[in-house]
């Protein structure tokens, strides 16, 4: 479940009870204030003058015995973590009462300390005597190395007791990458408890005997009688530098915008900050890189911000689609790879250290081991500077810009990425084999979303790279030399076409899978070993229309590759890329898209969603485990794949005919329109799939902006309910609150032009 409250926009004066530890100075201005509630917790954003930040609290309903807080702040990518555990009552000892500690409504707010610390504080509630459990200070990757790595932490990050009494206590963490002695105090992070003014609480500290080995026992007591008045007020702050973030006016078109009457409808409320989830993007957007989500992802991340953009695109100002275009840009490497993930801060002195670099202190690091962020970029400029009116004319001056990451300007920068992606798609096309397809890198697990080993079913050679990604960048890139843009390239378009026409047409043959008779005893098996009912593959059995059910074979593309060519046999959603960035998409392939978007688990769709992965299909039945409901990756329900299967369908039923009501985006149809839009029955049949689609995003409405979700389901109605990841992840990995590319729905209207802000 999640829900929306705006906390509204703060202007006060106010001095802490932190001493000169931590204060906050002059007059705190609120831009942003929003709260969101879900999986099981609530999130609560503040971005002011002085700083941005998520204070995460589990839910006061939660069954959890612990309560987890979370800061995460974008400056540095730096925070803490920490659980309150319910401290026996002395007077009771056998008490299972659970402990609730709940914020304090408007005591969230910026806060500052000595050697020019920022960061947040908030007042925090407790009903009983708790203590403090596992805490990290420092890096916010480290606490997701907790979290999602059962509990493991490296030494690196302990944190020392400052200072304590019995109202005021002071957790510190040096930075690792702390360069003189004087410096030694301040160069890194801490975490205050103080007990306020009138709070009746008092803290108990008993420090470790063992230096960092052993943590200090920090209790909160709670006098009897005093529950009401027990607050505690707990402060996060570090001297990283705090970015500059874009406000909703500069981040969304105005309404007044000439444009479709779906992008009428898409804009309201967008750049006035009416708009709640308006908000949630501006929190995740500055002026120099995108976030990708909070709390576990508030850094840049490459993947995340182009494919964001291209789905938030029709609705953005030039200047923040610059902005993500030029972080992009900016951390391209000397081969022209682009950059998956940038690790700052005290982390990025941690990694440095770990690759034998420590002379390079904190310097960032930047991760080039995925494969498909670097063949995002130029469909996403094409689209900008060839069909969009916020980017016409405005190519010359974009790419005279110099870059202030690395030298160079940022022509001379991507001339690097197009050299190095035509590189990659040459051997392909001069001889179309498995081997010739572009596979993970030497030595890596992971190279697409997917993100993991088990994500790709142990695959080698990713679908949405090869049958999508590659030809489109490709296309892309033609188009751009055609129009003029890349002119210092020296590259034909033709030439450029000749190789983007072999992959389009030979690529996805290669992930072709047929499964025969034995598709119905491999769908029955998959119900049982999925505690399904049987019922839902009679309810699939009547709209099978040749996916199954006794009516022939069943075919789909496969998930990956591996390295022999053999095929992974999990029918899966990556088919929205090529419907998004297809410039040639066959009859053939919207038939697959078509059967695929049939009622699970004969296809992907629940009544809450569709499902990423479906692995009923596979004669491994070993993947049934590796991509079941409690993986990362596997039958769950990421909104931005919806999002993109969604936009995908509007882009392809749009070269049919135009729908103004519909299509917030434009996408020039090509010339002559695809064959199959001559054969109305064939159009309806994907008409229909758009809206059972569409059925299936409405069912989890509430969930449209947080990151993924998995599923339960209730044999007595045959129905699927939405189930937290977190709670079902053997690993715990658990979902954002807010996710930058889930909110590509804001550049969407459901086939009947509603925004899908008010479904």
């Amino acid at each position: 479940m999640r829900l929306l409250q705006n906390l509204g926009a703060l202007s006060i004066v106010y001095v802490c009870a932190l001493g000169a530890a931590a204060q906050i100075v002059g007059e705190q201005n609120a831009t942003l204030a929003f709260k969101v509630v879900s999986g099981g917790n609530d999130n609560y954003f503040l971005r002011d003058n002085l700083t941005s930040a998520q204070l995460l609290l589990t839910s006061a309903n939660s069954t959890s015995a612990a309560r987890r807080l979370v800061v995460a702040l974008p400056a540095g990518n730096s925070g803490a973590l920490t659980y309150f555990l319910p401290k026996n009552d002395s007077s009771n000892p056998t008490s299972t009462s659970a402990l609730n500690v709940t914020l304090v409504e408007g005591s969230f707010r910026s806060a500052t300390a000595d050697y020019f610390n920022v960061g947040v504080q908030a007042d925090l509630a407790f009903d009983r005597n708790a203590t403090l459990g596992v805490t990290i200070i420092g890096a916010v990757r480290a606490m997701r190395d907790y979290v999602e790595g059962n509990g493991v932490m490296h030494e690196i990050f302990n944190y020392t007791l400052a200072s304590y009494n019995d109202t005021s206590l002071r957790l510190h963490r040096r930075w690792i990458n702390t360069t003189s002695p004087e410096s030694s105090t301040h160069k890194g992070a801490d975490l205050f408890l103080t007990v306020p003014s009138g709070s009746s609480a008092r803290l108990a500290v008993t420090p470790g005997n063992n230096g960092t080995w052993t943590p200090p026992t920090v209790d909160i007591i709670v006098p009897a009688g005093g529950e009401q008045g027990a607050t505690v007020r707990v402060a996060v702050v570090t001297n990283e530098t705090s970015l500059p973030g874009l406000d909703t006016q500069r981040l969304f078109l105005p309404e007044s915008t000439n444009g479709s009457q779906a992008l009428q409808t898409a804009l309201k409320g967008l750049a006035s900050g009416v708009s709640d989830a308006a908000k949630q993007v501006s929190f995740l957007t500055y002026a120099d890189k995108f976030t990708a989500g909070g709390w576990r992802f508030l850094t840049y991340f490459g993947r995340d911000s182009l494919i964001a953009l291209r789905l938030l695109m029709p609705t953005l100002t030039s200047e923040a689609i610059e902005s993500a275009l030029g972080a992009v840009i900016e951390r391209t490497n000397s081969t022209g790879a682009l950059c998956h993930e940038e690790t700052i801060g005290d982390y990025a002195s941690f990694v440095n250290m770990q690759n034998n670099r420590s002379d390079l202190g904190n310097e960032p690091f930047y991760d080039y081991k995925m494969i498909d962020t670097d063949l995002l970029l130029l469909p996403a400029m094409s689209h900008y500077f060839l069909d969009l009116a916020q980017g016409n004319g405005r190519g010359n001056h974009f790419l005279g810009l110099n870059a202030t990451l690395q030298n160079g300007t940022y022509a001379e920068i991507l001339n690097r990425t197009i050299f190095y992606n035509l590189g990659r798609a040459t051997p392909f096309a001069q001889s179309p084999n498995v081997s010739n397809l572009i596979g993970l890198r030497p030595g890596q697990p992971v190279g697409n979303w997917r993100d993991s080993n088990e994500g790709l079913g142990f695959g080698f050679y990713p679908f949405d790279v090869n049958s999508a990604l590659v030809p489109a960048s490709l296309r892309a890139t033609q188009a751009l030399l055609e129009a003029g843009v890349l002119g210092f390239t020296g590259l034909n378009a033709s030439a450029v076409a000749d190789v983007a026409r072999v992959w389009e047409a030979e690529a996805p043959k290669l992930f072709e899978v047929t499964v025969g008779a034995e598709a119905e005893a491999r769908l029955e098996n998959f119900v049982h070993a999925a505690n399904l009912s049987e019922s839902l593959l009679e309810e699939g059995a009547s709209n099978a229309s040749g996916n199954g059910g006794g009516a022939g074979n069943v075919s789909f593309y496969a998930l990956s590759l591996k390295a022999d060519g053999s095929p992974v046999e999990v029918l899966n959603s990556d088919m929205g890329f090529n419907l998004v960035y297809g410039a040639n998409v066959s009859r053939e392939f919207l038939r697959h898209v078509v059967d695929a978007l049939k009622p699970y688990p004969r296809g992907l769709l629940t009544n809450v969603g569709m499902v990423v992965a479906n692995p009923a299909y596979a004669s491994n039945t070993t993947l049934i485990d590796t991509l079941d409901r409690a993986a990362y990756h596997g039958t769950v329900v990421w909104s931005f794949q919806q999002g993109l299967m969604a936009s995908g369908l509007a882009r392809q039923l749009g070269f049919c005919s135009s729908n103004a009501t519909s299509s917030v985006d434009v996408n020039p149809a090509p010339s002559p329109a695809p064959e199959w839009c001559a054969d109305e029955t064939f159009v309806q049949s994907v008409r229909d799939a758009q809206a059972r689609l569409w059925t299936a995003i409405r069912g989890a409405e509430d969930e449209i902006y947080s990151e993924v979700w998995s599923y339960s389901f209730d044999n007595a109605t045959g129905t699927f309910g939405v189930a937290d990841l977190a709670s079902l992840s053997p690993s715990g990995t658990e979902s954002d609150a807010i996710q930058l590319w889930s909110y590509g729905f804001l550049g969407l209207v459901d086939p009947s032009g509603n925004s899908t802000r008010s479904m």
